[in-house]
């Protein structure tokens, strides 16, 4: 199973630099494109998506949705976006929609209020358990090649990754290495994401899995390998549009000159 660790579109609140968190900041106009461009990207491939959960914010819903259209449309699919409160970025306390400082400019008021790591780890835990767990029992009952979304933020999706490590590795296997060392690799990684850039780690099952439709651990047994951390290669040649447009929040009623030009087409056959 592929599963795609996606983080959200470039937001106005990453264009302002300010600590965005649990604030539901939506999509720049860039952003947008950036989103098409991912979903656009994950059709052409060979990968078919079959479940697509998403953190219940605006940017990383709007996102997801734009997989999930894209999907259904080139697939015939009929998949619907689960949003899942869980995935939510950390909350940054009194810093939320504070500007990012540093050094001596640094005049950020002393941080209160803000989610713990061991809250943030639990929230991850939870959306493990879940939600991923059965459809990985799913997947290894139907023995059914799976490729599952996960549409989040940089921080959250960081400790999702890790916490998935370790479960894997402490209780299968992890391709061409022993124990932990999966797990160890990543901590010892520095794990970034990009607007739209996604990490694909590769989950299957080894000779040691269980029989899980007999009451098994769904995780035992299981080799995790890390295909790709932050791949971008869907933003390829995407420039922001200037004059500050391309930064402007994301307008959906806004079309493209394309579609402005072909609308109009189809007005003047029709008057025809």
């Amino acid at each position: 199973m592929h599963l795609l660790l996606i983080r959200h579109g470039e937001s106005v609140d990453n264009v302002a630099g300010l600590y965005g968190g649990s604030r539901d900041a939506g999509l720049t106009t860039h952003g947008a494109l950036q989103a098409q461009r991912l979903a656009s990207s994950l059709a052409a491939s060979k990968l078919q998506v079959k479940h697509i959960f998403s953190s219940n914010l605006d940017r990383a819903v709007k996102t997801a949705n734009a997989v999930c259209e894209s999907q259904n449309k080139t697939h015939q699919s009929a998949l619907a976006v689960v949003q899942v409160a869980e995935l939510r970025e950390k909350h940054f306390g009194n810093w939320e929609g504070v500007k990012f400082a540093s050094g001596s400019a640094d005049h950020r008021p002393v941080q209160t209020g803000a989610e713990t790591m061991e809250s943030l780890k639990a929230r991850c835990g939870a959306f493990l358990e879940n939600h991923l767990a059965p459809v990985l029992t799913a997947a290894m009952v139907e023995h059914e090649k799976n490729c599952v979304v996960v549409v989040g933020h940089g921080i959250s999706l960081g400790v999702l990754t890790l916490a998935l490590a370790k479960k894997l590795s402490s209780t299968g296997a992890t391709r061409d290495a022993p124990g932990d060392a999966v797990s160890n690799q990543l901590a010892s990684t520095r794990i970034s994401w990009s607007n739209t850039g996604y990490a694909d780690l590769v989950i299957s099952k080894s000779d040691a899995a269980v029989d899980v439709a007999a009451g098994g651990n769904p995780w035992f047994g299981l080799e995790l390998r890390v295909a790709q951390i932050n791949c971008t290669t869907h933003l390829a040649g995407l420039r922001k549009t200037r004059g500050g447009i391309g930064s402007a929040a994301h307008d959906e009623k806004q079309k493209t000159i394309e579609g402005y030009f072909t609308a109009f087409s189809r007005k003047r056959k029709a008057d025809n």
